[in-house]
């Protein structure tokens, strides 16, 4: 039977095969074809094609009536060229070359064969480069199987981003179905939209109809089956995290569809989904593309389990059914693991922490502190990449180039140091991040706010300093370098603002530095949009290296105009003994996060911890140094330590904790602090052993 609904999954009506198609990641690129034989066996990979063509942005699958058994036929996108190619559903598939047939697409091309026509037309629509949706098909009933069009409608709405096409069913009271419109779903930005157009050569696409919003990536369009006549089954990617499902009666053309329901969240941003009513049991299974991978679910009734991943090389584990969601990835392929991203610890509420007076009583958990004279060595990590849960929000950046500085954060005239000549500028720049709808500079900020703020003063260094390859080449870009913990904190909800402090000698002096974070605070509090994006009665400070001096100063700094509740000082530099009193800061808490593998904040971490009084949290993270928490910038051995972990997953460790500490404090959201305590390991990094130290005040935490 000839496949008439779009997708990169399909099960093989022959030979009841699940057939699977993805661009190939890496060299030598191309289209990668995977198959599941039996429901319990394994996806294999059986072949690879198109390589010819380069890099492969997208390709759509059905299975055709040329042949016996029928034909597998894809369509891939290369740029803006649709290539056509087919092969026999055999053991080893052996694809042919490709046939070019379009150019000026932009975007994931939808592929069916439809029922008009004697053998059947195929069908196709993919977004246009120009803007509306381009629609060819090919006549099954020529001998050249020559492609026509494009048609293009829907231009009135700019740019479409993803489609799925669907052909209806025009059920006959006596005799035999006849087919009926096909109808598309259409995404623009975070909408979705119908399309839809009759049987009949020449007939004119009618629309759009406005369906759902709230939704990203490339959405499916399915026919069930079960129960009855047919329902029309959308599901869609969210915005946020996880699939939605909506529903509404085959037969009630211009009927609202029903739900959502939403699921799979545990999945963190997924990108697409194709979808498919295999037999014999009638079962719903899904291919969701999620974070670099291809998650197979299915639905039993109303309860979704987690088949398997395609793309990754671990273990395969049982199925597990959840009424909400997917459990974690069950894995049967055996192809080399894909690249994985981070995800930050489980979404909270959004109650600020009640207000504290006096310092109650402090319960040590069962893993004391270290000594500041000689720590044991940290175990070295273990297991997977991080695979930390992807926050509610997206992250929108603002740069800010006139950011006005106070008295005492400028030198009166030039300022010497170690050979240098150190100025104030006229005005200083800031970097901002903000939760918002979409990712990208100035996009649109997401709703509820106002949200928790977080200042971060950022590392200083000497230009003369021997950098590693790849950093930057000056000093003025040090204080967007830490912009990846940036963004993650604003997916989790908070507003991020880093000023720039490079024109400060680096110095342990923390005092002109906290003057210019109270700066950025004030610039961002007097803007128009200020008290719409952040609450200053939840003021966080974040310092990394000698930053971390100057956000202990603004922290205690008694004139401070901001309610600051909470303190993260990431591998604090510094000489320990200059140090401002810490322990002046309780009863509000303090993060302490150091590396194993830091020569530059060496001891300073474990002193500051020492000194702090509770509550107080220190992570050690194995094998990581001092300037990995940042995108790119190093300094070479032996200024900084060689780390015995990736940049990024260095990063991800950070991030996890970061974000925990501040929802715990900043939100009330004491179920995070669990990790911070000992309590639990933090959810993505239970493989590791990433030692954890803390004091905090009965009932204080992971209650």
């Amino acid at each position: 039977m000839p496949t008439t609904t779009s997708g990169f999954f399909l099960q093989c009506a022959s030979r009841g095969t699940l057939e699977l198609v993805l661009p190939a990641a890496d060299t030598p690129f191309g289209v990668e074809h995977h198959r599941r034989e039996e429901a319990s066996g394994p996806w294999r990979h059986v072949a690879t094609f198109a390589s010819g063509l380069g890099p492969v942005e997208a390709v759509s699958l059905i299975q055709s009536n040329f042949g016996d058994p029928g034909h597998l036929e894809a369509v891939a996108r290369t740029g803006d060229r649709l290539a056509a190619f087919w092969c026999a559903p055999s053991s080893a598939p052996s694809w042919s070359e490709p046939r070019f047939f379009a150019e000026g697409a932009a975007g994931d091309p939808a592929l069916i064969q439809g029922g008009f026509g004697g053998k059947g037309n195929f069908e196709l629509v993919v977004p246009h480069a120009r803007g509306g949706i381009a629609h060819y098909h090919r006549d099954n009933d020529t001998a050249e199987l020559g492609w026509r069009g494009p048609v293009i409608f829907g231009e009135g709405l700019g740019r479409f981003e993803a489609v799925a096409m669907i052909q209806r069913v025009a059920r006959a009271p006596h005799g035999p179905d006849a087919p009926g419109d096909l109808e598309v779903v259409a995404r623009v930005g975070d909408r979705l939209v119908m399309f839809r157009r009759s049987p009949g050569s020449g007939a004119a696409w009618h629309g759009p109809e406005e369906v759902v919003s709230g939704v990203r990536g490339t959405p499916a369009l399915f026919r069930s089956t079960i129960g009855g006549p047919g329902t029309l089954e959308l599901f869609s990617p969210l915005a946020r995290v996880g699939l939605a499902r909506w529903s509404r009666d085959e037969g009630a053309r211009g009927a609202r569809f029903r739900g959502p329901t939403v699921f799979a969240t545990d999945l963190g941003r997924c990108e697409a989904v194709s979808v498919i009513e295999s037999w014999p049991l009638g079962r719903i299974e899904l291919a969701v593309r999620a974070e670099g991978r291809i998650v197979h679910a299915t639905r039993d009734g109303a309860l979704w389990s987690q088949r398997a991943i395609v793309g990754n090389a671990s273990p395969s584990s049982a199925d597990v059914p959840s009424p909400a969601t997917l459990p974690p990835p069950a894995t049967t392929t055996n192809r080399p693991p894909a690249a994985t991203t981070s995800r930050p610890p489980a979404a909270t509420t959004n109650r600020p922490p009640a207000a504290t007076t006096s310092r109650p009583p402090a319960a040590t958990t069962s893993r004391p502190p270290p000594s500041t004279s000689s720590p044991p060595p940290a175990p070295l990590p273990t297991g997977a990449s991080p695979r930390l849960r992807a926050g509610p929000h997206r992250a929108g950046f603002r740069r800010i180039g006139a950011l006005s500085l106070s008295a005492d954060a400028c030198y009166p005239d030039t300022w010497p140091f170690q050979g240098a000549i150190y100025r104030c500028p006229a005005r200083s720049a800031a970097l901002l991040y903000y939760p918002a709808s979409a990712d990208g500079e100035e996009a649109p900020l997401s709703p509820g706010g106002p949200f928790p703020v977080i200042a971060i003063a950022h590392e200083r260094r000497l230009a003369t300093s021997a950098a590693t390859a790849g950093s930057p080449a000056g000093l003025a870009q040090d204080y967007r370098q830490l912009a990846g913990v940036m963004a993650h904190l604003a997916r989790w909800g908070f507003v991020v603002v880093a000023p720039d402090l490079s024109w400060l000698t680096p110095d342990d002096a923390p005092l002109r530095r906290a003057a210019v974070l109270r700066d950025a605070l004030t610039h961002l509090r007097a803007g128009s949009r200020g008290p719409l994006l952040a609450d200053f009665a939840r003021v966080g400070l974040l310092g990394h290296g000698l930053g971390a001096q100057a956000a202990l100063a603004l922290a205690l700094d008694a004139a401070c105009p901001f309610d600051v509740r909470a303190l993260a000082l990431l591998a604090p530099a510094g000489a320990p003994e200059r140090a401002l009193s810490i322990d002046a800061l309780a009863p509000r808490p303090v993060l302490v996060v150091r590396g194993a593998a830091d020569p530059i904040a060496a001891a300073v971490p474990a002193a500051l911890y020492d000194r702090a009084r509770a509550p107080k949290h220190l992570v050690t993270v194995p094998g990581a140094n001092h300037f990995g928490y940042t995108t790119s910038l190093g300094l070479a051995e032996p200024l900084d330590g060689h780390a015995g972990l990736s940049r990024r997953e260095q990063q991800a460790i950070a991030m996890g904790y970061l974000a925990a500490f501040f929802n715990g404090y900043l939100r009330d959201a004491r179920g995070d602090l669990d990790a911070l305590s000992g309590k639990a390991s933090l959810e993505g990094l239970e493989a590791r052993e990433i030692p954890v130290s803390a004091e905090v005040p009965d009932g204080a935490a992971g209650s």
